[in-house]
């Protein structure tokens, strides 16, 4: 199998700003020959835009889920080959189209689920959050609980039922955002649980049992800061690369990854920028190389 790179770099509809170039980062830092050298065989990376024309001057949601449509276009041409697609996002947002890809190549009633790696549960809409940051809402979107202007532009087809959906890793959530969460059926596994036990092997092996394709997520600020100490929102505590490596291929493992989404490397920061580049790409090379795609039956 060939693993296809779609790169999105940009933070929200911001073309290469910030978080936008961490992708661009990762490929110039040698992803592609890493990936190789670990013994996967990668495609030519493409890249996906957000054309002046697409633009509106409406809300900045419309836009990030116009950029997402297009993103799904990408995904949804991998998919119909059944490649697995590794996508280098900018930031969260981006995920949203990653799911309306896989929902056009697998049908919008296929059974999605959502495995959300990340040091925040990006649960919040916008009556509970309380910095107001877009990228702190992608879950609930996709759960159907906001966003309806975002997930119309991003041709999304279907939200996601909260049975589908596993955040681990988190060890900032906020209070009202808390309190939506345990409202539903999203199964959250903390850092402390990763590091303490099997709670995340057990609850994907239950979330593999009802689905037929998984996406995930990987926001690289789920590792400990002295890994990533260029991160936008930096939480002490986190994940090493061995326990984060861990999590991917048990997930890998099922045999049912169409799509990883990694997020969030801010390469800025000189030393400090290229100390979270040299983390993503050892992640990575370290995770994927039993990653075969999900093959449609």
């Amino acid at each position: 199998m060939t693993i296809q790179i779609v790169s999105v770099p940009y933070r929200y509809d911001d073309y290469l700003v910030g978080l936008g170039q961490g992708p661009k980062a990762m490929l110039e830092h040698g992803l592609e020959k890493r990936l190789r050298a670990a013994g996967m065989t990668t495609g030519e990376p493409v890249e996906v835009t957000l054309p002046d024309e697409d633009r509106t001057d409406g809300p900045i949601a419309e836009n990030i889920g116009t950029l997402g449509r297009h993103v799904g276009q990408a995904i949804a041409r991998a998919g119909e080959n059944g490649d697995p697609v590794l996508v280098l996002a900018g930031d969260d947002t981006a995920t949203i189209g990653v799911i309306s890809g896989l929902q056009r190549a697998y049908g919008p009633t296929s059974a999605i689920g959502l495995v959300w790696i990340d040091a925040h549960a990006d649960f919040n809409t916008p009556e509970t959050t309380v910095s107001g940051i877009l990228a702190g809402m992608p879950v609930a979107i996709l759960a159907g609980l906001a966003g309806p202007i975002w997930r119309e532009a991003a041709g999304l087809q279907a939200t996601i039922p909260t049975d589908r959906i596993l955040v681990a890793g988190a060890r900032e959530v906020e209070d009202r955002e808390e309190i939506l969460l345990r409202s539903t059926d999203v199964r959250l596994v903390t850092a402390d649980e990763i590091r303490e036990g099997h709670a995340f092997e057990n609850s994907i092996d239950r979330l593999a049992s009802r689905v037929d394709v998984i996406a995930v997520n990987i926001d690289l600020d789920v590792l400990d800061p002295t890994l990533v100490p260029s991160a936008s929102t930096p939480s002490p505590n986190g994940l090493t690369i061995k326990q984060t490596a861990r999590l991917l291929k048990y997930v890998i493992s099922t045999g049912k990854v169409a799509a990883i989404s990694v997020t969030s490397l801010n390469p800025g920061g000189r030393q400090r920028g290229d100390r979270a580049i040299e983390s993503a790409l050892t992640l990575l090379e370290s995770s994927l190389g039993d990653w075969k795609g999900y093959e449609k039956t």
